[in-house]
């Protein structure tokens, strides 16, 4: 009984042992015929080219309706930072506020090019490039209205609602800061003006902007709506390219383009080309200048 017992175990180990190397030998040849992933960047280099995406807010990226041409503060600069790194640029895809993190994680596109904010919410799926200007938020009102003044708090009431556009920064804000607000939210599709839009129309109390936005629309609008009064900005984001996460690679090459055309004053012509306003747009410090 020993010596059979013993016979089965050794019959036993020589089959695990064979089955074992069998089992070893496909994972090996799996890996092997299942190269790793092509990156944004390896793709970029091997094609020359980046695959942008981006969303229509003026002055920053507009589309002619006509003939489709772009134009705008990151149209030019994306141009230029790719003829910098010797890339052409594919526009490749026009999208909402709120798919283009899916649209870079899933290489449908190499990098947002019509510029956008980080945010914590967009900072847990993709990565941001340098930005070329900070932009601040503000709240807004009807003109007239002065119920909010130096009292933001005032807005975070089930009483009082809030409209913004879905999947925007704006978005973020307004969960935070005024969660007990009735939130409006309109199709990410939408416009950012449309948001001061829809406030002078009545269909909201407040209205979340930016500075830029609200400039756009008052100067076209005049005696609409109006800035709530408040010390600082809700407020202030970089504006710049996002690209997939963890592009580490990718991102440092833009990086170092885009401090080349801040540093060579390319983006400051740029920025006066679309008649920024002061308060509206702010100027990125250069890294040697003294800071108070």
């Amino acid at each position: 009984m020993k010596k059979n017992a013993v016979l089965v175990a050794a019959v036993c180990g020589v089959i695990f042992g064979v089955l074992g190397g069998w089992l070893f030998s496909l994972q090996a040849l799996h890996a092997v015929s299942s190269p790793a992933k092509e990156t944004a960047y390896e793709r970029v280099m091997r094609t020359q080219t980046l695959r942008c995406g981006y969303v229509v807010w003026t002055p920053f990226l507009l589309k002619d309706p006509n003939n489709g041409q772009l134009s705008g503060l990151f149209y030019d600069y994306t141009e230029a930072l790719a003829k910098a790194l010797s890339l052409k640029v594919e526009w490749t895809e026009e999208m909402g506020w709120a798919d283009f993190p899916a649209a870079l994680n899933s290489g449908r596109i190499d990098a947002m090019c019509g510029g956008s904010w980080p945010n914590s919410t967009r900072a847990r799926e993709i990565d941001f490039v340098r930005p070329i200007l900070y932009q601040p938020t503000f709240a807004w009102v009807r003109e007239g209205d002065k119920r909010f003044d130096n009292n933001l708090d005032a807005i975070n009431d089930p009483a009082i609602s809030v409209i913004f556009v879905e999947g925007s920064t704006q978005a973020v804000i307004a969960a935070n800061d005024f969660p007990k607000a009735k939130h409006v939210a309109l199709s990410e599709m939408t416009s950012l003006s449309d948001t001061l839009v829809s406030l002078a129309d009545g269909k909201a109390d407040v209205g979340l902007v930016s500075a830029e936005a609200g400039y756009q629309y008052t100067l076209n609008n005049p005696g609409k709506v109006r800035r709530i009064e408040a010390a600082m900005p809700l407020r202030v984001f970089g504006n710049g390219l996002a690209i997939a996460g963890g592009e580490e690679r990718l991102r440092r090459m833009l990086n170092i383009a885009t401090d080349e055309l801040l540093s060579s004053g390319q983006i400051a012509k740029m920025i006066g080309k679309y008649g920024a306003v002061t308060d509206t747009w702010l100027r990125v410090a250069a890294p040697y200048e003294k800071k108070e």
